[in-house]
């Protein structure tokens, strides 16, 4: 049901995104303008790229469009309380990271590391206003479980995942853990889908080839934000199935 707090954070979430510009070019501007790419085998290396940044003001209304649409779906779905504030934030962030990983394919630990704090701190809150510490514990577990898969990953596999994707997973982790083991799994399986039909699709479109470096970081983040609009749902449906 779209109700009037949805509406709000859809205006809020678009405001916000309009402003997220600044900060998202800073972060770009602040690595060089630079990709990451790969040689066969070989840890990914730095390639200069030009460019001073992207046209306006199309990339001001598109973070504000996307922002807002994501903070109305938070919205619509968790409704109003501490724990809606921390994923707005999340959300938020995420969309920063999001473009800043798509162009640099980076994970400013500065970005990450606060996001982290900010969901310890409001879902902490949360935990002490509502008696949640059962939620909390599960929260910190499923960060501990998140980012401990990744770094399985990433060190089994040189290059395959950077260490700003292990850490982002623990912030992932903590929130998905939030809501439940549910949600934490269909979050982390819809990652790792997305990312693996789109590297299919442009393999198949000979827009990559196999020692393609893509970046992952932003699909942990759509990931995330299926599992928690409809990874219950996801999983309910799996275990009838």
């Amino acid at each position: 049901m779209f109700t009037s707090s949805t509406l709000l954070c859809a205006v809020i979430g678009f405001a916000a995104g309009i402003l997220l510009r600044v900060p998202v070019e800073r972060l770009i501007g602040g690595a060089g303008g630079s990709l990451l790419v790969s040689a066969s085998g070989a840890p990914p290396r730095v390639v200069a790229r030009g460019g001073g940044g992207w046209p306006r003001p199309r990339p001001a209304l598109a973070l504000g469009l996307v922002t807002g649409a994501v903070f109305a779906a938070l919205a619509w779905r968790l409704g109003p309380g501490l724990d809606l504030l921390a994923f707005l934030v999340l959300a938020a962030a995420g969309v920063v990271l999001a473009v800043v990983d798509l162009r640099t394919f980076r994970l400013p630990d500065a970005v990450v590391a606060s996001l982290f704090l900010a969901g310890l701190t409001l879902l902490g809150i949360e935990a002490l206003a509502l008696d949640e510490f059962r939620a909390y514990v599960r929260a910190l577990l499923g960060a501990l479980a998140l980012s401990a898969f990744h770094l399985v990953l990433a060190v089994a596999r040189a290059g395959a995942l950077g260490w700003g994707d292990v850490k982002l997973a623990a912030v992932l982790g903590f929130h998905l853990g939030w809501l439940g083991w549910d949600v934490l799994a269909a979050g982390a399986f819809l990652s790792f889908t997305g990312a693996g039909v789109t590297a299919v699709v442009m393999l198949a479109t000979h827009r990559a080839r196999p020692e393609t470096v893509l970046a992952f970081g932003p699909w942990m983040l759509v990931g995330a934000l299926g599992g928690v609009l409809c990874g219950e749902e996801l999983v309910t449906a799996y275990l009838g199935w």
